[in-house]
């Protein structure tokens, strides 16, 4: 009995000490009070922000509807695009480092039709270095990244979202 209390201390004292730093789970962002009812406004409906956001938006207790109507918010993505920059070039002239860039351009309008969020562009990157021996890897990883870019914007959005609610508390 003494050996199973003494097994508990360490993970008692983990958990004590993690309480004790501040550290806590991120839960989902909290939207202003007049987004609960939104409609995505992007030119591509099929685009992953597109899906993306209407994954997450319900989880922080939003519900997307399909038309604009009265009493629903309006997000209008202007700009959906990633473009792919070379940033140095070798000895043999090739490039060797690239940027990968991701666009997006949106505004949020409540229900009334004032803007709750300005036009606003935001910008994410990632660097990463080509290898010509590695073609097939490299091709993988601009997937990876790529995929990476899309989420951290979703959650971008959300969060500039929720430091809109936060400021008007």
């Amino acid at each position: 009995m003494t050996l199973r209390r003494l097994s508990i201390l360490p993970l008692a004292a983990a958990v004590l000490l993690m309480a004790s730093c501040g550290f806590h789970l991120r839960k989902e962002a909290d939207l202003p009070a007049s987004m609960k009812r939104v409609h995505i406004q992007i030119a591509d409906p099929s685009s992953p922000l597109a899906k993306d956001l209407a994954k997450a938006l319900p989880r922080s207790g939003t519900e997307i509807v399909d038309n604009v109507e009265p009493g629903v918010a309006v997000m209008n993505i202007s700009a959906n695009a990633f473009s792919t920059d070379v940033l140095t070039v070798g000895g043999n002239a090739r490039a060797t480092e690239y940027a990968l860039r991701y666009h997006v351009e949106l505004e949020v309008e409540d229900a009334a039709g004032t803007a709750l969020l300005p036009k606003q562009t935001i910008e994410l990157s990632r660097e990463f270095t080509f290898d010509a021996s590695q073609a097939l890897g490299v091709a993988a990883e601009v997937d990876l990244l790529t995929q990476e870019l899309q989420r951290d914007m979703t959650q971008t959005i959300l969060r500039r979202l929720e430091a809109l609610a936060n400021a008007n508390k």
